[in-house]
């Protein structure tokens, strides 16, 4: 396929540094303001601080079950592979109504289409060509699932990982809950998919499903059990607020504001031994 079937199969992205570091900051913000907490769970902390010092390509792989799945992305960016050139694909429809995320690096494919998986190839190939340390930002399942639906995924990761020699592929898990403050929380845990023994494209399917599936019930066990030590907040995560009035007046009667669920936590604990 030449370089001119390519381009005329995608919508190519106008990655810019400067704008998706200052957009990465927009977000952060954005995330402080929309959700009371944004929580790693804690032994993914360690692989998080890996993810820029490697010195291949990078392919990050994310079940998909929220509008701010992309915006997720854009943090990933900042906080974590700050110095590599990014590229994700995106349906072309909606990216021309959202042009400016081409600028984020972002490229559109109609993901219907038979011939859209081979031009994506190349495109990423070439993307690689500009920086050996591209990150690949996919949300395999291609649409909107409930995390606790099974994971199905689409062919188009496992064919990359198969075609981009020594890649390092990471799956991350993401979940938005209510604990007890009244805005939502955004959980993510990250776990490095194993190459398999096969590095083929049928070999790279099964090893990604399988660890995005692990990765995303071991998640959903962390939130359901409402276990705060359990996570690290990387945003926020203060006490929850009950009411700004009644806040106030806790604080003039010198009580303690907000709800604290540390005494039950240690309860739980001690009722488990």
């Amino acid at each position: 396929m030449s370089d001119a079937s390519v381009d005329s199969l995608i919508l190519s992205a106008k990655w810019s540094a400067r704008f998706t570091g200052w957009f990465y900051l927009y977000v952060r913000r954005h995330f402080a303001q929309k959700f009371h907490a944004v929580r790693m769970e804690r032994s993914s902390v360690a692989i998080s601080k890996t993810l820029d010092d490697s010195s291949g390509p990078l392919m990050i792989v994310m079940n998909h079950c929220a509008w701010w799945d992309v915006l997720v992305f854009v943090y990933f960016y900042g906080a974590f592979v700050p110095t590599r050139r990014v590229t994700a694909p995106m349906d072309r429809v909606q990216l021309q109504r959202f042009s400016m995320f081409r600028r984020l690096g972002v490229f559109g494919i109609d993901p219907d289409s038979a011939r859209t998986l081979p031009a994506m190839v190349r495109y990423v190939q070439r993307e690689i060509g500009l920086d050996p340390r591209a990150v690949i930002l996919l949300n395999p399942q291609g649409k909107f699932f409930d995390v606790r639906s099974p994971v199905e995924i689409r062919p188009g990761a496992a064919v990359l990982a198969a075609k981009i020699p020594n890649v390092r592929v990471v799956a991350a898990a993401v979940e938005y809950g209510f604990w007890t403050d009244a805005r939502p929380e955004m959980f993510l845990r990250l776990r490095d998919v194993p190459a398999p023994t096969e590095p083929t494209t049928a070999g790279w399917q099964r090893a990604i499903a399988l660890v995005m599936q692990s990765n995303a019930d071991e998640l959903a066990a962390c939130v359901m059990a409402r276990d705060g030590d359990a996570f690290i907040s990387i945003i926020g995560g203060d006490k929850a607020k009950i009411h700004p009035v009644y806040d106030f007046w806790l604080r003039m009667t010198g009580r303690k504001v907000g709800i604290d669920l540390s005494m039950r936590t240690k309860q739980r604990a001690t009722t488990s031994q």
